[in-house]
């Protein structure tokens, strides 16, 4: 089978890791796979990977120009932050008219192009959003992965509902990553049940896993020496009211008063803006932001680490929190979206700090019996998310795709005959 894969933007964010997941499940299994997405090239750790392998990632690189209006980036869903752009980064809400209709045509050029060439079978576009509604203009089947953050783009951008909707509407099927976002596209798009199927988030099971260190050694290579005294707590996430980082600094002016503990935030974003807005008491104190770090790394810090955090005040799924249970560490995170589903460890109510400082004080403060067992516990339960599984669930649904895609073009050419 020949399967591409779309995304809206590059790596390093959840739906860029589903695309990774799946793309390698699938290759594993013998089929032919090639991804698309936009990038505006930066240098990163990562990038020998998909720009020296043109035969598996084509990229549409912007900036660009298309019927001379110029792009500088490509846009953003929401006005969250996003590794692979600007800090201040357009999104499509702030196109004029002409911009959304040179990014409409320079993506549909692009995507032509790698789809005469690579001719797939089925085509799988992460978010319900613009690539999919390109793809269907181009007569190819597709099937749309409703992640969280297309259904705030939805809500907030209402130019773009009609685009969203069609979009929906033409994919053979959705599939959400959790009931709670299942719940969220019956509501916003009018789809029959039978049409949007829940398949889970996995993570990469070889990577975030128990390993063996030298805590020592891992904290001076990383340049964290300092903190081999304290106690590590891990955020990976975007910096951003989104993911609760505010909440999370108000909580560890608590946190720090009763246990001192290092608290490590790793993902893009600016820190001193999420301060500038917070209105309440927090602190900084041991608070190391890291910024955006390799998946090697991340693996590193969660098994040196006692815990880690996510407080977003909303989720669609939280592939963060399934990292870190994969690396045997309980996750302290807020009762939202997927995240209430498996998440192991303590589970609060957004927003509420102190209840917040309380869960992570709790697990900081287990006896190690019973610490063992809930990493235990938390290992088991993301042991239950591997791509294979979730990739076997998706072919069936590839292959009923392809075969009513046949028997259509057979009909029509029956009728044009």
């Amino acid at each position: 089978m020949r399967i591409l894969l779309t995304n809206t933007g590059p790596w390093g964010t959840g739906s860029g890791t589903v695309a990774d997941g799946v793309m390698q499940e699938l290759m594993r299994l013998g089929h032919e796979v090639m991804a698309f997405f936009p990038d505006i090239g930066w240098p990163g750790v990562d990038n020998d990977k998909y720009y020296l392998h043109p035969e598996r990632y084509r990229i549409a690189p912007f900036p660009a120009t298309y019927a001379g209006v110029e792009l500088y980036t490509f846009p953003l869903i929401i006005p969250d932050p996003n590794p692979r752009n600007y800090h201040d980064a357009w999104t499509f809400k702030r196109l004029s008219r002409a911009q959304l209709r040179a990014y409409f045509g320079y993506m549909k050029q692009e995507m032509k192009r790698l789809l005469d060439e690579f001719r797939p079978d089925i085509v799988e576009c992460q978010h319900i959003w613009a690539l999919d509604r390109v793809v269907h203009e181009l007569g190819y089947p597709y099937i749309a992965v409703a992640h969280h953050s297309d259904q705030l783009g939805f809500i907030y951008d209402e130019r773009m509902r009609g685009l969203v909707l069609e979009s929906a509407g033409k994919a053979g099927y959705i599939f959400a990553i959790s009931e709670y976002v299942k719940e969220e596209v019956l509501r916003l798009y009018g789809l029959t049940p039978e049409r949007v199927v829940t398949i889970p988030n996995g993570y990469n099971q070889q990577l975030f896993q128990p390993l063996r260190l030298n805590r020592h050694q891992v904290l001076e290579r990383l340049g964290l020496a300092h903190l081999e005294a304290l106690p590590l707590i891990t955020f990976c996430g975007k910096v951003s009211k989104t993911k609760g980082i505010d909440v999370l600094l108000q909580a560890n002016r608590i946190i720090q008063r009763q246990q001192p503990a290092a608290l490590l935030i790793l993902g893009s974003g600016d820190l001193k803006q999420i301060c500038r807005e917070i209105s309440g008491p927090y602190s900084l104190e041991n608070v190391i932001y890291l910024g955006h770090c390799p998946q090697e790394e991340l693996a590193l810090l969660h098994n040196l680490a006692v815990l880690s955090v996510l407080p977003s005040r909303t989720e669609g799924f939280g592939i963060a929190a399934l990292e870190a249970m994969g690396c045997g560490k309980p996750i302290v995170a807020t009762r939202v979206g997927g995240l209430a589903d498996f998440a192991v460890g303590g589970l609060v109510e957004p927003e509420d700090a102190p209840g917040l400082a309380e869960q992570i004080l709790r697990v900081l403060r287990m006896n190690a019996r019973d610490y063992n067992l809930l990493c235990d516990e938390a290992l088991n339960v993301a042991h239950r998310y591997s791509w294979q599984m979730l990739v076997d669930r998706r072919m069936s649904y590839y292959e009923t795709l392809i075969e009513k895609n046949k028997k259509k073009k057979g009909q029509n050419r029956f009728r044009n005959s």
